[in-house]
């Protein structure tokens, strides 16, 4: 990825998700920690030095059945 030292503190990805034509509408899943973990992308930032700070699942405001998912990584110290 980047050198240790070019890499921010925190770091933002924003999911969302997928809906498909076939579902029933009903009311929409959340993320769980455990899909989140194994997302790729937060995969990548866990192997450079990052750690799950938080992660907020939220409703769309233009379409209630999609869920807008914001996960926060922090570094860890000792990747610093």
């Amino acid at each position: 990825m980047h050198p240790a030292d070019s890499l921010p503190e925190t770091k933002i990805l924003t999911f969302l998700s997928a809906g498909s034509e076939d579902e029933p509408k009903g009311p929409p899943i959340a993320f769980t920690q455990t899909e989140i973990l194994a997302f790729p992308e937060v995969r990548e930032w866990l192997a450079n030095g990052y750690e799950l700070d938080s992660f907020a699942n939220k409703l769309s405001p233009k379409d209630p059945h999609l869920v807008i998912l914001l996960v926060v990584l922090t570094r860890r110290p000792e990747a610093a």
